[in-house]
């Protein structure tokens, strides 16, 4: 029976080795640019993000169980509102400081300012996924690490500075350690650094930018007396 079937009418698409040399990786009005990648590896990629991005509000969630009752709803907002700064800022100039194709040992250039020429190329991660998709996982991480260190403001700081915060600090402080660890061309990658989970540009950055801005911010008002659980 099966050699029977007409191979030529089934709806697939052959995969080809990508031989592009413009940035982009194609003219997505004229050519097919899916014909140099796997549909599964695009699946799960997407799936991988959409699981990172669910845990941003998650994180919000559990650090507002942790704090009074009138700082709930703060802590939510600055974990929803990490993602609104982070991802202006990814696409401002975070992804081209972090994974350009140009990229320096420390940082990346601005080559890639505003998503410019991001497509269909072969990213700098792996040349199984294309840029864009590479650079929406990559700025999920970027979001969720901003997340994990606001909780230092509970019931400690205003939410407008660190709004502030969370842009100054993926600039010059994530970005640059993401370049080292995750770039090919950065330092630690070319040491033969492997980090899988992210525990150097998301865990131990987030944690030391937590710890400094609540020692800048002080004690918490009311914490371990009779108010703890105060409206």
């Amino acid at each position: 029976m099966a050699s029977n079937v007409d191979l030529n009418a089934l709806n697939y698409t052959i995969q080809v080795p990508y031989n592009g040399s413009i940035a982009t990786g194609g003219d997505s009005l004229t050519e097919n640019l899916n014909l140099f990648y796997s549909s599964g590896d695009i699946a799960w990629m997407i799936t991988s993000t959409a699981l990172v991005l669910l845990m941003i509000p998650g994180v919000g969630f559990f650090y507002s169980g942790l704090a009074r009752r009138k700082s709930a709803l703060s802590l939510i907002w600055l974990s929803i509102m990490a993602t609104a700064v982070v991802s202006f800022q990814w696409f401002f100039w975070g992804f081209s400081l972090a994974f350009s194709h140009t990229a320096g040992k420390y940082i990346g250039d601005l080559a890639n300012f505003g998503f410019r020429n991001v497509l269909a190329a072969p990213s700098v991660g792996s040349s199984k996924i294309p840029d864009l998709l590479f650079a929406v996982y990559q700025g999920m991480f970027a979001a969720i690490t901003v997340a994990l260190a606001v909780g230092a403001v509970a019931e400690r700081g205003r939410m407008l500075p660190c709004v502030v915060f969370m842009f100054i600090w993926t600039t010059i402080i994530y970005d640059p350690i993401a370049c080292w660890t995750w770039n090919p061309k950065g330092w630690v990658a070319v040491m033969g650094g492997l980090d899988f989970a992210g525990g150097t540009p998301v865990h131990i950055s987030s944690g030391c930018a937590a710890l400094a801005y609540s020692i800048m911010l002080g004690k918490r008002r009311g914490h371990g007396t009779h108010d703890r659980f105060a409206g």
